[in-house]
């Protein structure tokens, strides 16, 4: 994401700005009555995933093996492979753009000129130019082109404008194996496919590997993954270096009764990979992959339910998808980044037709009766068109959800629709807003689920001992 310096000469200055800045928020705020339905009251449940677990149950061994064989094989697939994308399917970014030049920062429109600027600096007429494996030195961004500029849809109409920036793909982590398949034209940024997704990333935040460095990264039987989110990693001199992340996957070295050794890369001056060794506290990290359980699932959400929404990993948080991706990563589960994408991923033992339950064409009562009667309570997936939910399960006749979510569709009136804002990791149930007026009746999440998606089979639990 970008960043500003500001060299300020005087506190009448800073003065200033602050003021002026104030005015353009209260005028912008203004002007997204449309956006914000802050009139209709939407009460949460309680937020303790706690309540939703009712058995002990965890996967059995040797799919938790399985599980670990296949995560291992997608994180490090960049290492071993050819580029994946065509220069077409890295244009597609462009060909919106230049469709629908959308609007700036300023909330101004794009000019052609911007977008031919960017087509220059992506010089697809050489794509691609290189096939260098790289590990993600900083956490980061992958864009959809080579900009940390946003472009908004018409900041006028609910549900597009801020946050919802398309030229934002996801976040990616320290640590996370890439390909770099290609640079733009000063260098300044370089086209990178990971095991889950692809895009534009800053060449600053990446460093290129040797060949023993990938021998050894592969050779590691033994992974950390982080149990809090945000936990300082520092060097052996308790100097800062990065922050971990849940969904992170980070190499074991060594341990002793309270601390994990480890390592991540950093870039040296010529844009190659350099390890440092770290030492992590063992309290927030645990080895890969965790038990899966409802209560270790329960146990590591319950510690970011509450964050804020991040489309597309914007500003350090989550999106849906990413949300689910980083949670269940941790216990093996490998997701590919967006939500049509979870929903239509195979699963490499049982196939998708086993473990995939199309309720498109039933009504809201039918699609309550396949929940209950075949998803699996923390173990389920819930698509629709643009989002995607994690079922926790039934309680007091209502069925639950635990999801990342930015809002629901309101009408305003008959014309206009607007948003009632959740911005958030939360617990609802999954007919929220039902009966309450404002709210779209007939846009509610259980009218647009069309299936679900068990990760695995009910037979590979065991109980626990």
């Amino acid at each position: 994401m970008m960043k500003k310096m500001w060299n300020l000469s005087s506190g009448i200055k800073r003065d200033s700005i602050v003021w002026i800045a104030s005015l353009v928020l209260w005028l912008f705020c203004g002007c997204a009555r449309l956006e914000k339905s802050d009139d209709i009251a939407l009460p949460l449940p309680t937020q303790d995933i706690q309540d939703f677990i009712k058995d002990s149950k965890t996967l059995n061994p040797a799919k938790k093996a399985m599980l670990k064989k296949e995560y291992l094989e997608h994180f490090f697939a960049p290492f071993d492979r050819q580029p994946q994308h065509s220069a077409e399917e890295l244009q597609w970014g462009l060909n919106q753009a230049y469709a629908n030049l959308g609007f700036g920062e300023n909330l101004l429109p794009y000019i052609k000129q911007e977008i031919e600027a960017l087509e220059f600096e992506a010089n697809l007429q050489t794509y691609p130019s290189v096939k260098k494996p790289a590990i993600v030195t900083r956490n980061s961004n992958l864009r959809v082109l080579p900009t940390n500029k946003p472009r908004f849809y018409n900041p006028k109409l609910a549900g597009e404008g801020f946050p919802f920036d398309y030229w934002q793909n996801s976040s990616i982590y320290v640590g996370t194996p890439v390909l770099i398949t290609h640079y733009s034209r000063s260098k300044k940024w370089a086209f990178v496919e990971s095991g889950f997704v692809s895009g534009w990333i800053l060449s600053l935040d990446i460093g290129i590997l040797n060949d023993n460095q990938i021998l050894e990264l592969k050779k590691n039987q033994d992974f950390l993954v982080v149990t809090h989110d945000f936990t300082p990693i520092k060097n052996v001199h308790q100097e800062y270096l990065e922050s971990a992340r849940i969904g992170m996957l980070l190499p074991l070295l060594g341990s002793t009764k309270n601390k994990y050794e480890s390592q991540i890369f950093i870039r040296d001056s010529r844009g190659y990979a350099y390890a440092r060794r770290v030492i992590l506290e063992r309290d927030s990290f645990a080895k890969f992959p965790m038990n899966f359980s409802a209560q270790a699932v329960a146990h590591l959400a319950q510690g970011i339910v509450g964050e804020k929404y991040g489309w597309g990993g914007m500003f350090g948080n989550r999106d849906c998808s990413m949300f689910l991706h980083d949670i269940l990563g941790n216990f093996g589960f490998y997701l590919l980044r967006n939500s049509q994408a979870q929903m239509r991923q195979k699963n490499a033992e049982s196939g998708q037709d086993s473990l995939y339950f199309d309720v498109s064409s039933f009504n809201e009562e039918q699609k309550k009766e396949q929940i209950l009667q075949n998803a699996i309570p923390f173990g389920a997936l819930l698509g629709m068109r643009g989002h995607i939910m994690l079922y926790l399960g039934e309680l007091d006749g209502q069925i639950y959800i635990l999801h990342d979510i930015w809002g629901l569709r309101t009408l305003q009136n008959e014309t206009q629709e607007g948003r009632k804002i959740i911005g958030k990791i939360a617990i609802t149930p999954l007919d929220i807003g039902k009966n309450i007026q404002g709210i779209n009746q007939e846009k509610l999440l259980i009218k647009r689920i069309y299936g679900i998606r068990n990760l695995f089979a009910k037979s590979e639990f065991d109980d626990a001992r």
